[in-house]
């Protein structure tokens, strides 16, 4: 089942929860990716994560609608 993405409330208890362990999470994987201890390729993988945890997020960002006018040339 496919939740519109209108449908999340980021008022709820349930988002700041998410968004929340979303905070730590980001948090956590900086430090890891920012650890010279850290290997190459352990780096690729936390960057997909992020990048994850960063889509999830935006999923609760209101965007404007996108204004679209059909241009004519001169007709």
């Amino acid at each position: 089942m496919t939740v519109p993405l209108s449908a999340i409330d980021r008022h709820s208890a349930t988002w700041a929860a998410v968004a929340a362990w979303a905070e730590r999470e980001r948090t956590a994987i900086r430090a890891e990716i920012d650890s010279p201890a850290t290997p190459h390729d352990r780096t690729q993988v936390l960057r997909g994560r992020l990048i994850a945890i960063t889509d999830l997020l935006a999923l609760a960002e209101e965007r404007p609608a996108i204004a679209v006018s059909q241009e004519t040339y001169g007709l």
